[in-house]
């Protein structure tokens, strides 16, 4: 039996953490989902493999030295799934946390969450996103002296 929690949430119109991780895993194993991006290019790409009010899906390549900067997802609930190689996420709660993902890693977080993906590795790496509702808006921030400060504000337009 399927109750309202392991369907769309009607008020906010995000899908639940289960289906978000099920989506994810289903586009992570596409076999063509690397040439969706340069994999050669010597900043990140990045390319939206499907989107709908409730559900966004992107695949990002990371070049070796890459990074997305300190951001939310503007109250998006989020997950990532590392396809190749392998990234850092440093993530803010309290202070700053690292966590390293290899090849076949999920992460998943809150519409709160603040962090900076990074490709410190040597080669490129190939990563699926999963957002729910669609991405609207992310904030940039800045870390100086220990502390997050808000830098700008990105609407959708900008990616």
């Amino acid at each position: 039996m399927t109750t309202t929690s392991e369907t769309t949430r009607p008020s906010t119109g995000q899908v639940t953490r289960s289906h978000l991780l099920l989506t994810l895993r289903l586009f992570a194993e596409d076999p063509a989902l690397a040439e969706l991006v340069d994999l050669d290019a010597t900043e990140r790409t990045w390319h939206q493999v499907t989107s709908t009010p409730q559900l966004q899906v992107w695949v990002i390549a990371w070049p070796p030295g890459t990074s997305t900067g300190w951001h939310d997802h503007g109250g998006a609930i989020g997950a990532f799934r590392v396809v190749r190689g392998s990234l850092d996420e440093h993530s803010w709660a309290a202070g700053e946390q690292r966590r390293r993902l290899g090849a076949g890693d999920l992460r998943m977080f809150s519409g709160t969450h603040i962090h900076d993906v990074r490709n410190v590795g040597a080669r490129p790496a190939l990563s699926v996103h999963a957002y729910s509702p669609n991405l609207a808006s992310m904030t940039r921030y800045t870390l100086t002296d220990g502390r997050l400060a808000v830098a700008d504000v990105d609407e959708g337009e900008q990616w």
